[in-house]
Formats: C-alpha cells, structure tokens, sequence
C-alpha cells in the first residue's frame, strides 16, 4: 500500500472514531439529563375571569364596512382587539 492509500484509511478511521464518541456522548448527556432533571409541567392557558367588554358597536361596524370595501366583501374580520 502507498502512503496516500494510508493516509486516506487513517483519515477515514479518525472521522468514524470522532463521530462515534461525539454520538456516544450525546446518549449519555441525554440519559443523565433525562434521569437528574424532571420534565417541566404543562401549562395550562389563563382563562380570564372576567367577560371580555363590550365593544362599541358603531365602531365594529365601521371596521366591517372598511374591510368589506378594501377586500370587495371577500374578507371577514376575526377579531378585534385594542394594542
């Protein structure tokens, strides 16, 4: 065998030892991590206690009719909200 037919199958070797040790360790961080560390509780959404208040019905009319016009009555409004 020649020097480069060497060099090549060292490489090679070096590549798959590098990348079994870097699976290994990734296995066993996710063993410990799973075994030390407790899985975070699921949250559950805050519902609000209150009624949402009453919009202003002028004003909902007034954001229908400029969305029926922008959108030629293709387009309906989900939600109105104030940011």
């Amino acid at each position: 065998m020649g020097l480069p037919l060497q060099i090549f199958i060292l490489g090679l070797l070096t590549v798959f030892f590098v990348l079994m040790v870097v699976m290994a360790s990734g296995h066993i961080i996710i063993l410990v991590v799973n075994r030390f560390f407790k899985a975070a509780p699921a949250r559950v959404p805050h519902k609000p206690s209150d009624p949402p208040p009453e919009h202003n019905h002028r004003k909902i009319a007034a954001i229908s009719a400029a969305i029926h016009s922008i959108t030629g009555g293709k387009g309906k409004a989900v939600s109105i909200e104030k940011r």
